[in-house]
């Protein structure tokens, strides 16, 4: 009988915060180990993974590596040691359910491939769930292979992946809550700043065109933006009230208050410092794609005015 082996011992992480090359070899090889990847067509969600430059291997990378950095700073604040280990799985696989099989081929036909593609748009908005299943998933396929996972290990990072996206009570409800494990809090918050604002609004803005989501629409009135959360998102979508600045506007209102952790929330602060650029940003996009110079004072006094309504300075 063959002796188990613990999933720390396959997962790789030296040298992985170096290069982004030298991440996506690791996260690759680690792939085809776990998933038996040994033809080009099994493989070819896994180089959805690598190519994607919005939401997974690059984004994923800046996410790893900036955990690294927190995890000092918590070290040396609190004395706390968080698990690299954990750090770098839930880096890794925290947008993992927006690559949802299955992936459409040439030699599909039209109705085929408009079917994959729904089912794919539909693991945009809900990631979080299908991060979770196939996190358990992954986990079948190590068993299978006598590699083990702790129920503790297991827990966090499903945990973890439902929860990642969580503002805070008012843009979420309810349903979704701030982590609790410090490997869950770090990593958040390295998904929300693990590079400069405006890259980061840039990558926001990539998402949007690979979704095909309008930058802005002028027919969402004050008082529904001001309504909107992520549980009743759906009413906006149905009803074409949904635009690329229902991200922004959430992404610009969350506070350092929005993580309980002390030291997060000095962290956040500071990066949070510099969301001026980033509305700088968000209108100067709007300049280059064509929007006339009344459509970008409107989305100016939108901005100020919805900062204004929730009491929000930076």
């Amino acid at each position: 009988m063959k002796n188990n082996t613990s999933l720390r011992e396959i997962i790789k992480t030296d040298g992985a915060d170096q290069s982004l090359e030298m991440y996506k070899q690791q996260a690759k090889d680690i792939m085809i180990q776990i998933f038996q990847l040994d033809t080009d067509e099994k493989q070819i969600p896994l180089h959805a993974y690598l190519a994607n430059g919005d939401h997974w291997a690059e984004h994923t990378y800046h996410v790893y590596k900036k955990s690294l950095e927190i995890k000092k700073r918590i070290k040396n604040a609190l004395d706390v040691e968080a698990d690299e280990k954990l750090l770098y799985i839930m880096s890794w696989m925290h947008d993992s359910g927006r690559f949802r099989l299955p992936i459409p081929k040439a030699s599909d036909t039209p109705n085929q491939t408009a079917s994959k593609l729904k089912k794919q748009k539909k693991s945009e908005s809900e990631h979080f769930r299908y991060g979770v299943a196939q996190v358990k998933l992954w986990i079948k396929k190590l068993k299978e292979q006598n590699i083990v996972v702790s129920d503790q290990d297991q827990k966090k990072i499903e945990d973890y992946i439902l929860n990642h996206d969580f503002f805070n009570e008012r843009l979420d409800g309810t349903k979704y809550q701030e982590p609790q494990s410090i490997e869950w809090q770090i990593t958040r918050l390295s998904d929300r700043i693990s590079v400069p604002i405006e890259e980061e609004i840039q990558r926001y803005r990539e998402t949007g065109k690979r979704l095909h989501t309008p930058y802005f629409k002028n027919d969402i009135s004050r008082e529904e933006r001001a309504e909107f959360n992520f549980s009743n998102m759906w009413k906006y979508i149905k009803t074409w009230k949904f635009d690329e600045f229902t991200f922004f506007l959430a992404l610009l209102s969350q506070k350092p208050s929005d993580f309980s952790n002390p030291v997060l929330a000095k962290i956040y602060q500071g990066w949070s410092s510099t969301k001026h650029k980033w509305i700088e940003r968000i209108l100067q996009i709007a300049k280059e794609e064509g929007y006339n110079e009344k459509e970008i004072v409107a989305m100016q006094q939108l901005i100020a005015k919805y900062l204004q309504h929730f009491d929000i300075q930076f």
